[in-house]
């Protein structure tokens, strides 16, 4: 007995709601019963990869090929079942593909959009993606009173008539606008305000029309109104104000990163995390710091990412809890006074002094960065400025920078005078890792800088590097002594045992030529070693 199609309906529903679209379809091959469950399954998401590929589209005629008449006639039939059933509809997902030309189908998409705001459509996304033109969402979309989100993208415009029609969206809580044209700027405002519960809003890259009928970015943004919004994702627009007392999310990335922006939401004192992208540098950047966490009492995460700073930053807050910088620029000076903080990660080729005169015993600390041959010799004095006790990874990526053959020139053997700092974990990948003649040195630069618990090689292709390691570890090529005096003892005296893991597979122990003949030929490998010092 097949107890399986024997379960109720919504159980069912729920199996085909966690497979992957294609393989959910598939099911229909199975029974009857499966048949009937996926013919009334509430959920449709239809992508044009499922139907047709790109060398399928006749140049010219993309609205002629089996592959797009298989999809309309695929929607149509879904979308007449469940209404003729009286079923609801929880979501539609719709992606055309760019090569699609939403113009052509636009008959087919209004009847969809029509339907599905009769049977309930509670998710609608769509996601026309054209480089060819323009569909013009339909009034119907909006008299959806049961839409609780909504996602419109590129290739989709709204149009005059929007801002004399009356809206219906009281129902929706995450509204999503990405690439999409209007015709005026007024009717953004209108738009949103006609959503008093959004709670989650995103904007990313809209276009306006000038006074030349032209398509150009959208310039200036003003949020009012929605007391119940909670989180905040623009990009691209240049000037934005907020006046919403209850978002506790923000994310903003002005539409030119070379240009002064305007960001306003001194009303937003419920602020918990703001995420700050691509700005140019901010005048008087202490100040701006200071008054960010007395406006917002309540600012836990800080994350800034490929900003322009100044060459020194203060960053000073008792409610500070996560900081992290990514890919800024010119900095050579970070001091932290943050008694409460309990993440900071920094992600950058750049290496600057980063103190932190008050943290959390609780601190975790985490380093990104590159490393070239050349200039491997700034990595130890870099790491001994972190606090040694909250380093819990370090991530290096070593690329060679100059031809092999004087590659020995820029690693000359290091003498040990002081004890390396300890860290949690060390993490590295090696680009070019065949130059066997600069093994040695590099071994020596990398734990001489750092002391690491563990450390794990990302092997990409080339595991000679990775050998080299673990022999001179284990011992099968004694390496030579890199103390300065009898007084500090290097990093090969310090050394007792060493264990070996993979990410694929967990054995400890295990002989590393062993492993390496088992490696997958076609995926990423971890390899760990785990030391244990005297």
């Amino acid at each position: 007995m097949d107890r399986l199609s024997a379960m109720p309906k919504a159980i069912l529903h729920d199996i085909l709601a966690r497979l992957p679209h294609k393989e959910a379809a598939k099911t229909i091959a199975l029974s009857k019963t499966w048949r009937d469950t996926w013919y009334s399954f509430p959920n449709l998401s239809v992508c044009w990869i499922s139907f047709f590929t790109e060398r399928d589209v006749p140049v010219g005629e993309s609205h002629r090929f089996s592959g797009l008449d298989n999809l309309i006639d695929y929607v149509t039939k879904r979308l007449l079942r469940l209404r003729d059933q009286g079923l609801a509809l929880e979501e539609f997902k719709l992606d055309l593909g760019y090569r699609v030309d939403p113009t052509l189908v636009s008959f087919h998409l209004d009847q969809w959009i029509q339907m599905a705001s009769e049977i309930g459509v509670k998710v609608l996304e769509l996601n026309l993606s054209s480089d060819y033109g323009r569909w013009d969402l339909p009034l119907c979309a909006i008299e959806a009173k049961s839409l609780t989100k909504l996602h419109l993208g590129k290739g989709i415009r709204i149009g005059q008539e929007f801002l004399k029609h009356s809206m219906k969206l009281s129902s929706v809580k995450m509204l999503s606008l990405t690439r999409v044209l209007f015709a005026h700027e007024r009717i953004i405002e209108h738009f949103i305000s006609h959503c008093p519960l959004t709670e989650h809003l995103t904007m990313h890259s809209c276009y306006v029309y000038n006074h030349l009928s032209s398509e150009v970015p959208l310039e200036s943004l003003f949020l009012h109104g929605l007391r119940k919004l909670k989180e905040v994702d623009l990009q691209g627009i240049q000037e934005v104000h907020i006046d919403s007392p209850n978002l506790e999310n923000l994310c903003y990335r002005p539409l030119n990163s070379n240009a002064p922006f305007k960001l306003n939401f001194d009303s937003c004192i419920a602020l918990r995390s703001l995420i700050l992208m691509h700005l140019q540098i901010i005048a008087n950047v202490d100040k701006w710091f200071h008054e960010l966490f007395s406006k917002h009492p309540f600012l836990e995460s800080l994350v800034i990412f490929a900003c322009s700073m100044p060459e020194r930053i203060d960053i000073s807050s008792a409610q500070l809890k996560v900081l992290r910088l990514k890919n800024c620029s010119n900095l050579k000076e970070v001091n932290i006074d943050a008694p409460n903080l309990l993440s900071f990660y920094y992600d950058s080729a750049d290496k600057p002094v980063i103190s932190f005169k008050r943290s959390s015993d609780l601190l975790k600390v985490k380093v990104d960065t590159d490393v070239d041959f050349e200039h491997f010799y700034s990595l130890r004095k870099f790491i001994w400025n972190l606090p040694q006790k909250n380093l819990a990874t370090l991530s290096l990526f070593i690329e060679q920078s100059f031809p092999e053959e004087y590659g020995y020139l820029y690693l000359p053997e290091l003498q040990v005078s002081s004890i390396p700092p300890s860290i949690k974990h060390l993490e590295v990948i090696v680009d070019n890792s065949n130059h066997e003649a600069l093994y040695g040195p590099l071994m020596n630069y990398l734990l001489s800088s750092c002391f690491p618990e563990t450390i794990s090689f990302i092997y990409d292709g080339h595991y000679t590097f990775i050998e080299f390691f673990y022999d001179r570890l284990m011992g099968r090529r004694k390496g030579e002594c890199h103390c300065s005096s009898s007084d500090t003892k290097c990093w090969w005296h310090a050394l007792k045992i060493v264990n070996i893991s993979r990410s694929f597979r967990t054995n400890q122990n295990i002989d590393f030529k062993d492993m390496r003949d088992v490696w997958p030929l076609s995926s990423t490998v971890k390899v760990t070693f785990r030391l244990e010092l005297w």
